[in-house]
C-alpha cells in the first residue's frame, strides 16, 4: 500500500528536524506518524535512534524491536539494537543481532571488529579469532582487525604470529600507536625487556595522550624485572597524573599487597570494583541496605557474596567466622560447586550466588567477600590462619579411605588451571614436565584434575602410574574427600592448592614468576596456609625445570628420612 501524501510530508519534516539536531521535535513528529502508519519500519528505526541519542534507552530499545518485528532483515536496526544492548552490558543478548547484521552487511569491517570484541568479552577467544581472520581479506586498511588478532595470538603465546600482525599494521599505518603497544606487550611477556621499553617509548612519542597506558605498562615491565620500588613509583606517578585511573589504583594495590604493605594495599584493592574484570563477572545493581563499613554486628544480618575465582572464595571464606564471632548472622552467596564444603562451617547460612534472590532476603548490610581483610584490618602478622577451617564430608572420606593403600606414599597432582585465565600458560605445567617424579619408588600419584588426562598426556601418566580421578570428581566435596586420604598434594597455583591448605593437609605449591600477590616475596612458606610449602621460579630465569628438580629432591629427602612432608 502506498504511503499517503501526508505521511511522506511528515517524514520529510521529521528528517529535517533530525538533521537540525532538534531531537525532541523530531520525536514528536515521528510519534504522530507511528500512530498513522504503525507498519512503517523506517519510523520506528528513526525513533530508536532519537531515543538513544537522548539517553532514553528503554524507549530506544522498544522502538528498535518494533522496527525489527516489521523488518527482521533491516541492517541498521540490527546493529543499532546490538550497540544499545552492548552499552547496557547485555552482551549475550547483543550477540545474535550483531551476527545478523554481518550476514546482511558482510563487507562492513567495523562490524567484524565489533563482533570479535564482543566474543572476546564473552570469553570466547577462539570464536573471536575466527571472526578477525574472516575479516582479513577486507581489512587492508583496518588497523583494528590486525591489532585484535595480534592481541588474541599474544594471549595464546603465539608471539611470532602476533608480531607479524603488528608488522602488517605498521605497513598500513607506520604511526599506529596501538601496534607499538601490542609489540611492547609481546616483548614484555617474552622477557625481552629492552625491546619492550623501546616500544612503549615509541607509543608515548606517537600518542602523548596514551600517558596512562605508558605508565601502566612501565609499571608491569618493572614488576616483571623484579624492580618493585620503580614499579611502585610508576603507579604513584600515574595516580598523581590521573587520580581516577582505575587500573593505576588496581595495579598499585596488587603490588602493595605483594610487598607486604597490607594496610595500604587493602584500601587500594577496593578499586577492583570499578574494573572491567569486576563488572564482567559481578552483579551490576546495588542492594537497598548499605555496604557494611565496620558498624557493630551484634544482632545484625550480613549478606556476603563470593567474587572472582574458586580459589579466592576458598581463601577468604575464613573471614566469615570472624563476623559470626562479632554477633552477626551471616548469609553467604557462593558458587554452587562450593556449597557442600561451606555448609559445614558452623552457623553459616550458605546459598548459591543469585543476586535476584539476595534482593528478596532480609539483611542489614552487604559486602563482597574480598573486602573483609580491609575492614578487619588484616596485616601479614594477623592473617587468620586457623588450621583446617574447612572440613571434608566424613562419609566420602571413609569411602575413599577404603580405596587408597595406606602402605604407599600417596601424592595428589594438580598441574593445570582454567584455560580462561590469561595467566594460565605461565602457571600451568605439563605432565611431561612432571615426569621426573616417576623416579620415586613407593609413591602412588593421583590426578586431581577435573578435566583429566588427555591422550597427549597419557604416556607420561602411564610412566608415573598416575591414577586419573577425573571421572569421579564431581564437585569440590569429592576432591576434598580424596585429599583427606593423601599424604601430600603437589599443585600449581590453582584452586586445588587453596583447598588443600584450607583442609590443613600438606601441599607443595609451584609458584610462577611474576609472583601472584598472595604469595608475597622471598618466602618458602605462606602465612595464609601453615601446611603449605612454596617452590618458586627464579625471577632472573623463570622456568619450570629447576622448580621440578627442587620438588623431586625434596620428595626424595622426605621419603628417605621416612617423614611426612610439611
Amino acid at each position: 500500500m502506498k504511503k499517503s501524501h501526508s505521511v511522506i510530508k511528515a517524514k520529510q519534516k521529521a528528517s529535517q528536524l533530525l538533521q537540525a539536531n532538534r531531537l525532541a521535535d523530531a520525536w514528536d513528529v515521528y510519534e504522530r506518524i507511528s500512530r498513522q502508519a504503525p507498519g512503517d519500519h523506517e519510523v520506528w528505526l528513526n525513533m530508536g535512534a532519537i531515543a538513544a541519542r537522548q539517553g532514553q534507552f528503554e524507549r530506544a530499545e522498544s522502538a528498535l524491536r518494533r522496527a525489527l518485528t516489521l523488518r527482521p532483515d533491516l541492517p541498521q536496526a540490527n546493529v543499532n539494537l546490538a550497540r544499545l544492548l552492548l552499552m547496557k552490558q547485555r552482551l549475550e543478548e547483543a550477540l545474535p543481532y550483531l551476527k545478523k547484521y554481518l550476514t546482511l552487511q558482510p563487507q562492513d569491517v567495523d562490524g567484524y571488529y565489533q563482533l570479535g570484541s564482543l566474543l572476546e568479552a564473552l570469553k570466547n577467544p577462539s570464536a573471536a579469532e575466527e571472526v578477525y581472520r574472516q575479516a582479513l581479506p577486507l581489512a587492508r586498511k583496518s588497523v583494528a582487525i590486525h591489532i585484535g588478532l595480534a592481541r588474541l595470538l599474544r594471549l595464546k603465546g603465539e608471539y611470532a604470529a602476533a608480531s607479524a600482525q603488528c608488522d602488517l599494521t605498521l605497513q598500513l599505518k607506520p604511526d599506529a600507536a596501538l601496534a607499538y603497544f601490542e609489540l611492547g606487550q609481546i616483548h614484555r611477556e617474552q622477557h625481552r625487556f629492552d625491546e619492550a621499553l623501546s616500544c612503549f617509548e615509541r607509543l608515548i612519542a606517537l600518542a602523548p595522550n596514551e600517558r596512562e597506558n605508558y605508565l601502566l605498562n612501565l609499571g608491569l615491565l618493572h614488576v616483571e624485572q623484579g624492580r618493585y620500588d620503580e614499579a611502585l613509583a610508576n603507579y604513584r606517578a600515574l595516580i598523581e597524573f590521573n587520580p581516577k585511573s582505575v587500573y593505576a589504583h588496581w595495579n598499585y594495590s596488587l603490588l602493595l599487597l605483594l610487598t607486604g604493605n597490607f594496610k595500604a594495599g587493602w584500601a587500594e584493592y577496593e578499586w577492583r570494583r570499578q574494573t572491567h574484570f569486576w563488572q564482567g563477572q559481578m552483579w551490576q545493581g546495588e542492594f537497598a541496605p548499605p555496604r557494611w563499613a565496620g558498624e557493630p554486628l551484634v544482632g545484625r544480618t550480613l549478606l556476603i557474596y563470593a567474587e572472582q575465582g574458586f580459589g579466592d572464595t576458598i581463601q577468604f571464606v575464613r573471614y566469615l567466622p570472624l563476623l559470626q564471632a562479632q554477633g552477626a548472622r551471616v548469609i553467604f552467596h557462593c558458587q554452587p560447586s562450593l556449597l557442600g564444603l561451606f555448609q559445614r562451617i558452623p552457623g553459616l547460612e550458605v546459598e548459591p550466588r543469585n543476586f535476584d534472590k539476595a534482593q528478596q532476603t532480609g539483611f542489614d548490610y552487604h559486602l563482597p567477600l574480598m573486602s573483609l581483610p580491609h575492614l578487619l584490618g588484616t596485616t601479614v602478622a594477623t592473617i587468620p590462619a586457623t588450621l583446617a577451617y574447612l572440613k571434608a564430608d566424613p562419609e566420602r572420606v571413609a569411602a575413599w579411605r577404603a580405596r587408597i593403600d595406606p602402605c604407599r606414599f600417596n601424592v595428589g597432582l594438580a598441574w593445570a588451571g582454567s584455560i580462561t585465565n590469561p595467566k594460565d600458560r605461565w602457571r600451568s605445567v605439563s605432565l611431561a614436565q612432571l615426569a621426573p617424579l616417576a623416579e620415586m619408588s613407593g609413591v602412588t600419584f593421583y590426578g586431581l584434575q577435573k578435566e583429566g588426562v588427555t591422550a597427549e598426556q597419557k604416556p607420561f601418566a602411564d610412566k608415573m602410574n598416575l591414577i586419573d580421578l577425573a571421572s569421579e570428581l564431581h564437585d569440590f566435596d569429592d576432591t576434598a574427600a580424596v585429599i583427606e586420604n593423601l599424604d601430600l598434594v603437589i599443585s600449581i597455583d590453582s584452586v586445588v592448592a587453596h583447598l588443600v591448605g584450607a583442609l590443613a593437609k600438606p601441599v607443595w605449591t609451584l609458584i610462577y614468576f611474576p609472583v601472584e600477590w598472595r604469595w608475597l616475596l622471598g618466602r618458602a612458606d605462606s602465612p595464609w596456609y601453615p601446611t603449605m610449602r612454596l617452590f618458586r621460579q627464579n625471577g632472573a630465569d623463570p622456568q619450570w625445570p629447576a622448580v621440578i628438580d627442587d620438588v623431586v629432591a625434596a620428595l626424595r629427602h622426605e621419603l628417605i628420612a621416612g617423614k611426612q612432608p610439611r
